[in-house]
């Protein structure tokens, strides 16, 4: 077995780079508040009375298929583990 060094309370698995999937995502993540922040400014820019960002369907919509595309992930990813 292999034995690994944590840390105090395992502070040095928080901050390791190599290996990590914080990294890898964090790089999406500030991509896509980039992207939402142009629509946002491009989209209050025009001075519309209505709303419609915020319409319940397109949430809704949006909230669905995002959750489906997690629990299908989350599933394979379980497969792969009990495969291996």
């Amino acid at each position: 077995m292999i034995d690994y060094f944590k840390g105090v309370y395992g502070i040095n698995l928080l901050f390791r780079v190599h290996g990590s999937a914080l990294y890898k995502g964090s790089i999406a993540g500030i991509l896509a508040i980039i992207i939402y922040l142009l629509i946002e400014l491009q989209w209050n820019s025009s001075n519309r009375v209505s709303d419609d960002l915020d319409h319940p369907y397109g949430v809704g919509v949006l909230v669905s298929s995002v959750s489906l595309l997690i629990i299908f992930r989350a599933n394979f990813g379980y497969q792969r583990y009990w495969e291996g």
